[in-house]
């Protein structure tokens, strides 16, 4: 496939650091990770080649709506994976739920990027004429809120409710913390255990629907 050689060469162009193996060491399911923190390209080209399909299906399902951007994501996504091999923990997770978490999450910021670049920040800040583009922004702004109920469905309904007002409608701990009588500190709390426990769920659960 041509993602591999494309961010292979974006990759040395900023000069990182490469280390290659013997060309006889074959790349196998036992060593793929450890050669990729080594930035063994050889080792991208494997998982293009076992997981590209599974990353590519993901990717063009959350971005039914811009579908012209799937290509750019799916190149951004493999560049994530090379950039940060080394984050990637096999005692907690699956290689599998960990590349189409970055996937998952990576096609949500270009859903936020196709919604700024077109309509705005908000549909508050904007007037939409009646139209194509009054559908189109309302199925991109429904498509970001299916993907961040479906993040944030683990959580409590309390801790649903405090990321929805922080992440959502991008209200201050101050106003959260009047309007629902919790102090400051523990929104904090609150909202640094949401991450965590969102993080598991969807990196650490072997059990996971991959698409």
């Amino acid at each position: 496939m041509q993602w591999s050689y494309i961010l292979i060469a974006a990759a040395k162009s900023k000069r990182r650091k490469v280390v290659y193996k013997p060309r006889n060491t074959k790349i196998t399911d036992e060593n793929f990770v450890e050669r990729l923190r080594c930035k063994d390209e050889r080792a991208l080209e494997y998982i293009i080649e076992r997981y590209g399909g599974l990353l590519y299906s993901i990717i063009r399902k959350k971005l039914s709506l811009i579908p012209d951007k799937v290509d750019e994501c799916f190149d951004d996504v493999l560049m994530k994976v090379w950039d940060h091999a080394e984050d990637y923990d096999e005692a907690k997770c699956e290689f599998k739920g960990w590349l189409a978490a970055i996937a998952r999450y990576q096609a949500i910021d270009y859903l936020r990027k196709a919604r700024r670049e077109e309509f705005g920040e908000s549909l508050d800040e904007i007037e939409i004429e009646p139209g194509a583009n009054d559908d189109r922004f309302r199925a991109i702004e429904d498509s970001i809120d299916n993907e961040f109920e479906q993040l944030i469905s683990c959580l409590s309904p309390e801790d649903r409710e405090i990321f929805r007002r922080i992440y959502k409608k991008g209200e201050s701990m101050d106003e959260i913390s009047r309007d629902m009588n919790i102090p400051k500190d523990q929104l904090y709390n609150h909202a640094s255990r949401g991450k965590k426990k969102i993080r598991k769920f969807y990196l650490f659960n072997k059990e996971t629907s991959y698409e």
